[in-house]
């Protein structure tokens, strides 16, 4: 995710590396390139497009920025309910780690599971869910450090794994009677709502928008920017191939930025800060162990936060 100060205009009018320029350059050379072409075939004096006018152009146009704006929106709608959910995972494994480390327990003959156990294997569960959620390979070593070979099975599904393990461990809890079944009660909820979490974010990542509905906005797309100077040639002159590359910059450019929020849980430009969220949750669940060596959290690096 880029996390930088406003830009002057100055750098605002100049900016690249940071932009959508990128991903669209070679589009917009191809326009610029075709407008070019058209523009000189006019002015050699065929006339070949002087019946051709803008007219068609603005009834498509205005349709097409309606289209790329509904899919906009329904694609920032998938990446701010993907931060939504992540957020409120975060608190719920905050309030995981407080429920583990301060509600009362009862001694047992048959001894007891260890609370600190309960906050590390969340730990690795949300290390393995960000894993999960970006098709990680090799795992994150995180995962080990948190939870043991007995806590996970490393299946194809390890956050489900853990939350199982969770769960085995506040059953065996209560079946000793180190917890009473209200304070089961309570955790189970817990372990509830991190399953509602995952649930959700796996519905995000497994479920795209319609591909069928994408493929007709960009052919729509390429076709108005490439026919767009055989209307514009005979108005603007040498001004066609600069405002046909501005108009596919924003048609093209929209196209893009809709792409890279329509996967949130990716490493694009735009998707979310899965690293960092994750480092921030591990500091503040072994702060809640009383620990004091802490891992930094992540900072931005080149105005980049992973």
């Amino acid at each position: 995710m880029i996390v930088r100060a406003k830009p002057n205009f100055w750098h605002l009018m100049w900016m690249f590396r940071l932009s959508i320029l990128p991903r669209i350059a070679l589009h917009l050379l191809s326009v610029f390139s075709v407008s070019c072409a058209v523009l000189i075939v006019e002015k050699t004096g065929s006339k070949l497009f002087l019946t051709w006018n803008a007219t068609p152009f603005t009834l498509l146009g205005i349709a097409l920025s309606i289209f790329l704006g509904f899919r906009n929106n329904a694609c920032y709608d998938r990446w701010w309910e993907a931060r939504r959910v992540l957020g409120g995972l975060s608190g719920e494994l905050r309030s995981w780690a407080r429920l583990s480390t301060t509600l009362p327990s009862r001694p047992t003959a048959t001894g007891h599971v260890p609370r600190e156990r309960l906050v590390r294997v969340a730990i690795a569960f949300q290390y393995a869910l960000t894993a999960y959620l970006r098709r990680q390979v090799p795992l994150p070593p995180e995962i080990d450090r948190y939870a043991s070979e007995e806590d996970s099975t490393h299946g194809s599904n390890l956050p489900d794994s853990l939350l199982r393990r969770l769960g085995t461990s506040v059953g065996e809890m209560l079946a000793s009677g180190e917890i009473d079944e209200q304070t089961y009660r309570i955790f189970d909820d817990r372990l509830n709502a991190f399953t509602a979490a995952q649930v959700a974010c796996e519905r995000i990542r497994n479920t795209p928008t319609p591909f069928t509905y994408t493929l007709l906005l960009q052919r729509t797309a390429y076709a108005y920017c490439f026919l767009l100077p055989f209307g514009l040639s005979t108005t603007l002159g040498w001004g066609t191939p600069f405002f046909c590359s501005l108009v596919a910059y924003a048609f093209f450019g929209l196209d893009a930025l809709g792409d890279e929020l329509e996967e949130p849980f990716g490493r694009s430009l735009n998707a979310l800060p899965l690293d960092s969220m994750t480092r921030n949750v591990e500091i503040s669940l072994l702060q809640a162990l009383g620990e004091t060596n802490l891992p930094p959290a992540l900072e931005p690096v080149n105005d980049l936060l992973y």
